[in-house]
């Protein structure tokens, strides 16, 4: 990274596009995943009933080891979700104080996200 002027807003730009398009981004994928989850598991004790002819439990044998699994990975998906969302903010905050440090380098960063299609404008 370069460290003064015009070129520091550059990067710093890319840095503000990490922070409001890159990791939203990766952070919306994981929130669809958390959702189809969570549809799985209102669903799964209705796809692990078994008639009562087999006896024992009515959901079957993998039906508790299935939501411990299940919880767990929920747990890892909201988990990253958190520290990408945190990642973010803290990425577009550098930014700013950056900015903030060198005027050259915060105008020419404000430049480039009014310009930048992704970013549209927010900072």
């Amino acid at each position: 990274m370069v460290h003064q002027g015009k070129a520091l807003g550059v990067d710093l730009h890319r840095l503000e596009q990490a922070a409001k398009v890159h990791f939203p981004a990766v952070s919306a994928d994981y929130g669809e995943a958390i959702g189809k989850c969570d549809q799985v598991r209102g669903q799964i004790e209705q796809a692990m009933r078994r008639p009562e002819q087999f006896g024992g439990d009515t959901l079957g044998p993998v039906y508790h080891a299935y939501l411990d699994l299940h919880d767990t990975v929920m747990g890892f998906l909201k988990e990253t979700r958190t520290n990408l969302d945190d990642t973010a903010t803290a990425l577009h905050r550098a930014a700013q104080i950056f900015a903030g440090m060198d005027r050259k380098a915060g105008d020419e960063m404000n430049r480039l996200v009014r310009n930048d299609p992704e970013l549209d404008g927010k900072r």
